[in-house]
C-alpha cells in the first residue's frame, strides 16, 4: 500500500496559502499593491479588529471586466506577466498570481470593480475558495475588495494570530512603507472607525513624511541623493539626533517595492558610522532605481526579500549617496527639537499639529519659597574659585561699547569677529552668541571632531603612498577570503598593496604608508573579507578602518569636559569650530553644538 497521498485542492490551496497570507498585514499589503499595479492615484484602507473581523481596500485604478472577476481568484492568474522570459525584467509589485487566491482560499471575499468604459460596476463573492456568479451593481470607477472571517476555517493559523491591537499596528506599519514608497498616491488608513492617518498624494516625500512620523522628522530630514554606475539613489536621512535603538526605520525601497536589504542597511550604517552614536541606528528612507534585470525578486512569496547580480555597486552607490550628503547638508542641532525628544510619545499613525508640545510656563515671585528638593549642593571648592569680572567690550578708537555687541579677537586688535563669546558653564558648555542665536557648545565634542578631521585630512593626504615591507607580512587566508584576493588583486593594488599569493597563503610585500605589520594584515584580511561578501569597495574598506582607528587618537588629544582651560584657548576653539561648518557631530555621533534662537527664548518667557 503507498504511503504518498495526493492532497486534494482544497488543501494544498490552504497550505499554498500559508506561503502567502501569515496575517492581516499580508493580506492588506498584497491588495494594496495590487491597487497599485491597477494605477490607482487614491487607496482607502479600512480594518476592523487588527483586519481579522474585516479588511476593505478600495482604489481608484482601472478596474475589471466581467469576464476578468472570477478569474482573479484562481491561481497563478496574473495580469502582470505572460511567459517566463518576463520575470528576469518584473516592473510591477505583484506578479505570482496568488495574493487574491491565497486570500480567498482562508476567507469571505467580496470584489466589486468597475472599468471607466464599462456602463455598470460587477461583483463576486467568494467564501473560502467557492465562488458565486458575478452579478452587476453600481459603484464608482475602480476596484474594492473585502476580505471577512480571515481564517475562520484554518483554526490552527488563527490561533496563532496576535491581539487584534498588535494586528492593526502591523497593518499600520505595512500601510506606512507602501505610503512612503509612492508619494503621487494618496493613502487613507482607517481602523475600527478611527482614521490613523492620511497623505495627500502630491508626489512630495517630505509630506509623506509628516503625514506618518510628525513635524519634526519631516523638517529634520536631509536629501540624500547619488548615482553610481547607472544605479540612482534618492530619499532622506534624519540627523544623529533622531537615530534609533534599532534598525527599525531603515527603510529601503527598490523600484518603489520596499524591501529588506542587509547590504543596504549595511551600507547605510558605514556611511553613517562617524555620525550616529554607538548603540543606535540611523533613521532613513532610501530608494533605489535600477534596471528590473539586475535585482531579482522572485526569492520569496512574500517579495520582501530580493537578489542583486552584484551587491558591491549596491553598496557603493548607497554609501557614496548618504556619505556626501551627511558631509555637506548636516546642520547643528535646534536645541528645541533636542527636548522634544524627552516628550510625551506622539502615536506615529496620527499626523502632529503644529503645537507639538507646549511646555507649562510658572512665573516665580519673591514670596516662592524654592523646593528643597530642588537646591543644588556645591563644594567647597566651587564658591573658593574667584569669578572674572565680565569683559567690556569697547570701541578701540573712543572707548565706548561697540555698537554691534560683538567682541574682539584679542589676538588680532583690528578684527572684530561676527560672535561673542558669554562664557562657560560646568567647566564643559561654552555659550556664544552669534546674531540671532546661542550656541551652546560641547567643548570636548566640538574639539574631538576638528581634530578627527584634521587627522582624517593628513590620512586622505597619504593616501597613494605605500610602504616597501623588507620582509613580507604573511597572511593565512580562508577560501572565501582566498579566493576575494585572486579576483580583486588590481582594486588592492590601487588600495597601496602588493602581494604575492600561494593558495591560502598572501605575503604582503607593499602596504599603505604609516601601518605596522600589525595594522597593515587586519587591513588586508578585512578589506578581503568586505570583497568576498561582494559589500564594499576596497577605498571603502579601507577609509572606514582608518576612521575607526583614528576616533581613539583624535578623543586623546582633545580637552576634556570638566577641565578648567582659559578664556583664550575656548575662543580660539569656538572660532575654529565657526569656521567649520560641516563639523556638527563628533565621531561617536554626539552633537557638537545646539542653537537656539532668540525667538524661541522670547517666546519661553513670553515676551512674543
Amino acid at each position: 500500500m503507498s504511503n504518498i497521498n495526493i492532497l486534494d485542492f482544497a488543501t494544498a490551496n490552504l497550505i499554498a496559502a500559508g506561503e502567502v497570507v501569515e496575517r492581516p498585514a499580508s493580506v492588506v499589503k498584497e491588495l494594496v499593491e495590487n491597487s497599485i499595479d491597477a494605477g490607482a492615484s487614491k487607496i482607502n484602507v479600512e480594518i476592523k479588529n487588527g483586519g481579522v473581523s474585516m479588511i476593505r481596500v478600495s482604489d481608484n485604478g482601472c478596474g475589471m471586466s466581467e469576464d476578468d472577476l472570477p478569474r482573479c481568484i484562481l491561481r497563478h492568474a496574473t495580469s502582470k506577466i505572460s511567459c517566463g522570459e518576463d520575470l528576469s525584467a518584473i516592473g510591477t509589485l505583484g506578479f505570482r498570481g496568488e495574493a487574491l487566491a491565497a486570500t480567498a482560499a482562508v476567507s469571505k471575499m467580496r470584489i466589486v470593480s468597475k472599468r471607466k468604459s464599462d456602463p455598470v460596476a460587477h461583483s463576486i463573492n467568494v467564501n473560502y475558495g467557492v465562488c458565486s456568479t458575478v452579478s452587476e451593481c453600481g459603484a464608482a470607477d475602480g476596484t474594492t475588495v473585502t476580505v471577512s472571517e480571515l481564517f475562520s476555517n484554518v483554526p490552527a493559523r488563527r490561533k496563532f494570530l496576535k491581539a487584534d491591537k498588535t494586528e492593526a499596528a502591523a497593518v499600520a506599519s505595512i500601510c506606512e512603507k507602501i505610503a512612503l514608497s509612492s508619494p503621487e498616491i494618496s493613502f487613507t488608513l482607517t481602523s475600527d472607525g478611527t482614521r490613523k492617518f492620511s497623505t495627500s498624494g502630491d508626489g512630495v516625500l517630505r509630506n509623506v513624511i509628516y503625514a506618518l512620523f510628525g513635524r519634526q522628522f519631516a523638517n529634520e530630514m536631509i536629501e540624500v541623493k547619488g548615482a553610481v554606475d547607472g544605479i540612482n539613489v534618492y530619499g532622506c536621512a534624519a540627523p544623529p539626533i533622531l537615530s534609533r535603538p534599532n534598525r527599525a526605520m531603515e527603510l529601503f525601497f527598490i523600484n518603489g517595492r520596499y524591501v529588506r536589504s542587509p547590504i543596504m542597511s549595511s551600507a547605510l550604517e558605514a556611511a553613517m558610522q562617524s555620525y550616529t552614536p554607538a548603540e543606535r541606528f540611523p533613521v532613513a528612507v532610501i530608494f533605489l532605481a535600477l534596471h528590473p534585470s539586475l535585482v531579482d525578486v522572485n526569492v520569496h512569496p512574500s517579495k520582501a526579500e530580493v537578489k542583486f547580480s552584484s551587491e558591491r555597486p549596491i553598496f557603493d552607490a548607497v554609501y557614496y549617496a548618504v556619505r556626501s550628503s551627511m558631509t555637506e547638508n548636516t546642520k547643528r542641532p535646534e536645541l528645541e527639537a533636542a527636548e522634544r525628544k524627552t516628550a510625551p510619545t506622539v502615536s506615529p499613525f496620527i499626523p502632529v499639529t503644529d503645537e507639538f508640545t507646549k511646555t507649562e510656563i510658572s512665573q516665580v515671585t519673591a514670596f516662592d519659597k524654592p523646593a528643597e528638593q530642588a537646591r543644588t549642593v556645591r563644594s567647597p571648592s566651587y564658591f573658593e574659585q574667584p569669578v572674572a569680572a565680565p569683559p567690556v567690550f569697547t570701541s578701540p578708537v573712543y572707548g565706548e561699547p561697540l555698537e554691534n555687541g560683538y567682541g574682539k579677537d584679542e589676538t588680532k586688535e583690528t578684527e572684530v569677529l561676527p560672535w561673542r563669546y558669554i562664557g562657560e558653564a560646568f567647566d564643559t558648555y561654552l555659550f556664544v552668541e552669534q546674531g540671532d542665536d546661542v550656541l551652546i557648545i560641547d567643548k570636548h565634542a566640538a574639539h574631538e571632531r576638528l581634530n578627527f578631521e584634521e587627522l582624517k585630512e593628513k590620512m586622505k593626504n597619504k593616501e597613494k603612498t605605500s610602504q616597501k615591507r623588507m620582509v613580507p607580512v604573511t597572511v593565512d587566508l580562508t577560501p572565501e577570503e582566498a579566493d576575494a584576493a585572486e579576483e580583486y588583486a588590481s582594486d588592492l593594488t590601487d588600495a597601496g598593496f602588493e602581494f604575492t599569493q600561494n593558495g591560502k597563503i598572501a605575503e604582503i610585500t607593499l602596504t599603505p604608508a604609516d601601518l605596522s605589520d600589525r595594522e597593515a594584515a587586519r587591513l588586508f584580511v578585512y578589506m578581503l573579507g568586505s570583497l568576498a561578501e561582494g559589500k564594499e569597495a576596497p577605498g571603502i574598506s579601507r577609509d572606514t578602518l582608518f576612521e575607526r582607528a583614528l576616533y581613539q587618537a583624535s578623543c586623546k588629544m582633545s580637552i576634556k569636559g570638566g577641565q578648567k582651560n582659559d578664556v583664550e584657548s575656548l575662543k580660539a576653539l569656538v572660532k575654529r569650530l565657526l569656521e567649520s561648518p560641516s563639523v556638527t557631530y563628533c565621531p561617536h555621533g554626539r552633537p557638537v553644538a545646539f542653537r537656539m534662537s532668540k525667538a524661541a527664548m522670547e517666546k519661553r518667557f513670553g515676551r512674543t
